[in-house]
């Protein structure tokens, strides 16, 4: 029997998965990412220094925030700038503010229809009515954040090596902060909603990797640390992870070196850095039984915990800043430089080559769909395997919850 499953729903970019079951058994199951090819790296190849932010951003309309910060900080490690502390607290601001984001549409837009049986969120408006209007409110909020530091919610334009060309009044940042923690009983109600969710059965055996940082929930930097006893330093990332290719898919798939394929995202950075959650966050994660686990469909929960702690941070970082020292002059220099930063969907990493002229010469980007593409196929397999005896139907249903609890974008990862 082959089933294809020609086109995923409801996830960014374009996918399939192809299966093959011979005499009850699993032959051959193939995830085909067929999202044409962007060439991002190819054509920032010449481009000037500063014009790198503003075309990255453009990789992805969900996480611009996360390529535009990496790729600076990536120059600015090959510069050999240093940016102040406020500058590396506005940049984490506007990091959670899209996380934020990314995570409210995935939970209520993109995988829940899946846990009634719907096939959209439209379907749901009739009798979720309460639910929509609580998304509404916190991505709007979530919106405003992004907005306020990078002057626009969508491909911010005010975030550039060194810093920011400006930031907002006092008199904003109190009323963003005031909104944001008049929200804060909608995110612990997203948790509980999500919580309550039945999940399928289904244990991955991956390497769990994320950033992480001491004493803090790690976003933008911190040591590659794993599940497995990674524990290395952000510029050593080319040592241990290797891209390879298949000729099913036009997206590359990354793997460690001598050790096989990983998960990122929002689980990961769950399993990695509990402790280091917000004391709001972790509360109401261990009410509702979740402290991490190594089933990929607790994606989802991990990201509904992420929204508690990261409307929290985002509150206190807001009220901590003294609205000074937001750029950093530096010279242009030659070099290579790289850097990491955990996206909604995991880590990401940007590397360039630039000459003396502040011309880019070489580039690399790995999205974390690039990290997690080989260990979502490894998960279908496994899926498939212990689920082989179910209808077609309710097998094909359970194939695409799965991609969709990865939180995919395979536009990003055929950059």
């Amino acid at each position: 029997m082959k089933i294809d499953i020609n086109y995923i729903a409801r996830v960014e970019g374009e996918s399939s998965v192809k299966l093959e079951i011979e005499e009850g058994k699993l032959k051959e199951l193939r995830l085909n990412i067929w999202e044409p090819p962007r060439f991002f790296e190819g054509f920032l190849v010449g481009r000037k220094f500063d014009e790198v932010p503003d075309i990255v951003a453009r990789i992805c309309g969900i996480c611009p925030v996360s390529h535009m910060t990496t790729a600076i900080r990536a120059m600015e490690n090959a510069f050999g700038l240093t940016p102040s502390t406020e500058v590396k607290r506005i940049r984490k601001i506007l990091a959670l503010s899209q996380i934020l984001s990314s995570h409210l549409a995935h939970l209520y837009v993109l995988a829940l229809p899946d846990f009634f049986r719907l096939n959209s969120v439209v379907e749901m408006l009739p009798h979720f009515e309460k639910d929509i209007k609580r998304f509404l409110r916190l991505k709007e909020a979530a919106n405003s954040i992004t907005a306020l530091f990078g002057g626009r919610a969508l491909h911010p334009v005010s975030m550039v090596v060194g810093g920011f060309t400006k930031v907002p009044s006092k008199a904003d940042i109190e009323k963003a902060v005031k909104e944001l923690e008049s929200l804060h009983g909608d995110a612990l109600e997203t948790l509980k909603m999500v919580s309550e969710l039945r999940y399928p059965a289904l244990e991955n055996d991956a390497e769990f990797v994320a950033l992480k940082g001491k004493g803090e929930y790690a976003i933008n930097g911190g040591m590659i640390s794993s599940t497995k006893g990674l524990n290395i330093k952000e510029h050593e990332y080319a040592s241990y992870f290797i891209e390879d290719e298949v000729p099913y898919s036009n997206a590359k798939r990354t793997i460690l070196k001598d050790r096989g394929s990983l998960m990122a995202g929002a689980l990961s950075r769950i399993n990695l850095g509990f402790d280091n959650l917000l004391p709001d966050a972790k509360k109401a994660s261990e009410d509702s039984g979740f402290k991490g686990g190594g089933n990929p469909f607790l994606n989802n929960l991990a990201q509904a915990v992420e929204i508690v702690h990261a409307l929290q941070e985002c509150a206190i970082l807001l009220r901590g800043l003294s609205l000074k020292d937001y750029f950093a002059d530096f010279k242009v220099r030659e070099g290579a430089g790289s850097a990491l930063t955990e996206a909604p969907r995991g880590m990401l990493y940007h590397y360039y080559e630039i000459d003396r002229s502040g011309i880019i010469t070489k580039v690399n980007i790995v999205t974390p769909t690039a990290h997690n593409f080989l260990n979502l196929e490894e998960s279908l397999k496994k899926l498939v395997t212990e689920n082989i005896d179910k209808p077609e139907e309710e097998l094909i249903l359970m194939c695409e919850m799965l991609v969709r609890a990865y939180d995919p974008c395979f536009s990003c990862s055929v950059h």
